[in-house]
């Protein structure tokens, strides 16, 4: 009897202690989320290359509720013509309310979804806010007008197809032709508005720079050894452009957008003598050295080389700057070409050959530090 009456007890007192049990916490459902509401600054938008570094327009959205205070993100999306935005890009805003760009680089953005300049069009924008993965809500989708603009840079002088250096303190002195392709400057960037070369100069001596070899028609040049304002015809000082005091190595690049050109020393030439393709993508192989003439490149200026030749999509290949010696090389990571990379720097499974065989022209410009490769 004792036994069942202890039982009850401690029965009866369970109960009593979990009805007197409070609730440690509320359980929390999200809703869908309302959506956004996103505003613009401006919707029609006409710009030139000369307001670039204005603000071009500001994208403000409000905050979207799920029915408890979420930790929300969201993210801005800008389609070219597709309301479904099957193609678009896509910027992470994390819990931002706002965004900003200026001229230059809404206008890089629009250009980037292959809108072409000069033309007027309109660009989709909305925002998508979520919680998670599978929980989001999406803004209206806002059209923008805008007239894309070119964003090549407009040189002060206008750049010639080419670019020579000519003097008595370069190695082929006066002579004019000059000899090629040491004494042709390199195009470095993809406009062809700056040029540069590697070249030996001779202390106290001068030279101009010629848009034609073998031509004296037309000259630019400069009165400052080192750097300064460049001068075109009879503006370049009867005298010439001064060379350097001391002889030496000499980085010379001339660039006609800022209508200057510098003068630096340099103590290793990044230029090779030569340059070689090597690789399992090529009739050779891996084979070192390389089968010649037909895997070694063509010096075409100062800095550039260029080959033509067959290459298999099931391979890969590497540019070499001595044949029989693996001791240096050049690369890169991408079928299509993009930068130069150099010794460890290049990937492990080499430059990756294009997914389809064929003859391809490979352009490598070592001042650049870009390769190219286009199919013949």
């Amino acid at each position: 009897m004792k036994r069942l009456n202890k039982i009850i007890y401690l029965l009866a007192f369970a109960l009593f202690a979990f009805a007197s049990c409070k609730k440690d916490g509320v359980m929390l459902t999200a809703t869908k989320g309302t959506q956004p509401l996103l505003t613009a600054s401006a919707n029609n938008l006409h710009y030139t290359q000369a307001d670039s570094s204005s603000n071009g327009i500001t994208l403000n959205w409000t905050a979207s509720d799920y029915g408890y205070p979420a930790a929300v993100s969201y993210t801005l999306q800008f389609s070219y013509h597709d309301s479904s935005f099957s193609a678009m890009q896509e910027i992470g805003m994390g819990a931002t309310l706002t965004k900003s760009y200026t001229v230059a680089a809404f206008n890089n953005l629009v250009l980037n979804l292959n809108y072409p300049v000069a033309v007027q069009d309109t660009v989709l924008a909305r925002v998508k806010s979520q919680i998670t993965p599978n929980v989001f809500v999406f803004s209206d989708t806002m059209q923008i007008i805008i007239t894309p603009y070119s964003q090549k840079p407009i040189p002060v002088i206008t750049p010639p197809d080419s670019l020579y250096i000519v003097g008595d303190a370069t190695a082929g002195g006066w002579n004019n032709p000059v000899p090629t392709p040491s004494q042709k400057f390199t195009q470095i960037d993809q406009y062809g508005n700056v040029f540069a070369a590697v070249v030996p100069l001779i202390g106290g001596k001068s030279f101009v720079f010629l848009p034609v070899n073998g031509s004296w028609s037309h000259k630019y040049g400069g009165n400052a050894a080192g750097s300064g304002t460049l001068l075109v015809d009879g503006a370049v000082p009867s005298s010439n452009t001064p060379g350097p005091t001391v002889s030496g190595l000499y980085e010379i690049v001339v660039d006609f957008v800022k209508g200057t050109y510098t003068v630096t020393p340099v103590t290793t030439n990044p230029i090779p003598a030569n340059l070689y393709i090597v690789g399992d993508a090529t009739a050779g192989g891996w084979t070192n050295p390389v089968p010649l003439p037909s895997q070694q490149f063509t010096q075409v200026s100062n800095g550039e080389f260029q080959i033509t030749l067959s290459l298999s999509s099931t391979g890969s290949y590497l540019f070499l700057p001595v044949n029989g010696d693996w001791s240096n090389k050049y690369g890169g990571s991408s079928a299509a070409g993009g930068t130069l990379l150099y010794d460890g720097a290049v990937p492990s499974s080499n430059t990756p050959a294009p997914s389809v065989s064929g003859n391809y022209l490979i352009d490598v410009n070592i001042l650049a530090s870009t390769y190219s490769v286009t199919k013949q």
